[in-house]
């Protein structure tokens, strides 16, 4: 597997997780959206 598939497969899954949280109250509004850009940043890195 391509270095950056990995990459952008752990990424996917970070997302999960943040969603999770944001879904469960865990984590308000402002901070998923926060998170949820910064991975999205990271992935565009990485040819997504």
């Amino acid at each position: 597997m391509e270095q950056n598939e990995k990459h952008l497969l752990t990424i996917k899954d970070e997302m999960e997780n943040v969603r999770e949280l944001y879904i469960k109250g865990y984590i308000d509004k402002k901070t998923y959206q926060l998170e949820t850009r910064t991975l999205f940043e990271m992935a565009t890195r990485y040819g997504a």
